[in-house]
């Protein structure tokens, strides 16, 4: 029992040393007249663009939300989410649904099928609804291009408000 109670009071030491620094950095940085202002947080760690400006400005970044004309955003960690999150949307309507139901299994990448009623002969399926699949298994560019140039083109699904929140570096 001793035991527990040195630990404590270790703690309790380690966290008045610690706070005790940060004071002393504190008062150093306000005698040296650095300020406290923090640019807004979408300033400092956010982009958005336009998911119609093209894949190319979406390749090496990690995306953080998909912004919907209605202003509704939707928080993603991931590409996959992204495209998951568009085609659910597209899917609310029953227009779509038929036209992505008409068009599967009817277009092909080079070894797989793009868009498909069952996840079989796919690498990465995103299953969409029930009986639709989608191949995943692309880099950020690829995986936008068959979305946007191969799925919602084909359908003439407007995704031309639909905006993408990036991290910034």
């Amino acid at each position: 029992m001793d035991i527990i109670k040195e630990l404590e009071a270790m703690r309790k030491r380690m966290i008045q040393e610690i706070n005790t620094e940060f004071d002393l950095l504190i008062e150093r940085a306000i005698s040296e007249g650095l300020t406290m202002e923090v640019p807004s947080t979408e300033e400092a760690y956010e982009s958005i663009y336009p998911l119609a400006a093209g894949s190319k400005i979406f390749k090496g970044t990690k995306p953080t939300s998909v912004i919907f004309p209605d202003n509704t955003q939707v928080y993603v960690s991931t590409w996959k989410q992204v495209v998951s999150t568009i085609m659910a949307q597209c899917l609310k309507s029953g227009d779509n649904k038929t036209k992505l139901f008409t068009l599967s299994n009817s277009i092909s990448g080079r070894k797989r099928k793009l868009l498909a009623k069952y996840d079989t002969d796919m690498r990465s399926p995103l299953k969409l609804c029930d009986n639709l699949y989608m191949e995943s298994h692309y880099d950020t560019e690829t995986l936008l291009n068959v979305l946007t140039n191969r799925i919602l083109d084909a359908i003439q699904y407007d995704y031309s408000s639909i905006q993408i929140s990036i991290r910034n570096r």
